[in-house]
Parts: C-alpha cells; sequence; structure tokens
C-alpha cells in the first residue's frame, strides 16, 4: 500500500472533504473542548446575584490525560472560541467521513489481488 493518493486515484467527494479540512488546518482556529456556562455569586450585599440572579461566566472545558482542565474565557473571547470549537467538531466529522473511505478503500483491496508495493 502506497502511503500517498494522488488526486486522480480520490472521487470528486473525497477530494471535497480533504481541501475543506486542509482549509481548515492551514487557515482557521480550532480547539478541543466544550463550554460550560456558569452563574455564580460575588458576595456583595447589594449585587444582583444577591437576590437570585448570579454572574454568568463561560468556561472551556478539555479532559486531557484523564484529567479535567479548565479556564474561564473572557467576554470579548466568546465568539472567537465558540468558531474554533466549531471548527475543530468539524474536522473531526470530516477525518470520520475520510476514514470511512479510506476502510472501503481497504476493504475493496482485500477481496482483488494485488502486487506488492
Amino acid at each position: 500500500m502506497a502511503s500517498h493518493l494522488s488526486r486522480a486515484e480520490l472521487s470528486a467527494g473525497e477530494r471535497g472533504l480533504r481541501s475543506r479540512l486542509a482549509q481548515i488546518v492551514s487557515g482557521k482556529r480550532f480547539l478541543r473542548g466544550t463550554l460550560s456556562e456558569r452563574s455564580s455569586k460575588c458576595g456583595k450585599p447589594n449585587c444582583r446575584c444577591a437576590t437570585g440572579e448570579g454572574h454568568s461566566s463561560l468556561y472551556l472545558v478539555q479532559t486531557e490525560n484523564g484529567k479535567v482542565r479548565q479556564i474561564c474565557v473572557p467576554k470579548d473571547l466568546h465568539d472567537l472560541v465558540r468558531k474554533a470549537i466549531g471548527e475543530f467538531q468539524e474536522m473531526q466529522g470530516l477525518l470520520r467521513e475520510v476514514s470511512e473511505l479510506e476502510w472501503k478503500r481497504m476493504q475493496a483491496g482485500r477481496d482483488s489481488p494485488r502486487s506488492a508495493v
């Protein structure tokens, strides 16, 4: 099995998937994790949070080596972080699709005799 595929060996659909992956990887921010909205009280007696409505915060949460890590996302970065997480999730989906196509390519190769590469 050759380690590289030429574009001619790929279907138009697979070329599109790989092209989209390359666009995300080369020019966009991507970030693995999930967002968690939390509410807290500051403790000031005259603050609106004292009457029940807490202060809202957004946290980025990841699991790394079996441990949870999290960081508070500043308000001015909420949209950027949401977009970066969305790009990562899109990449994961595209990688699954490309991997499935590769799986099918392997199955087809197993059923037909080929010369060793």
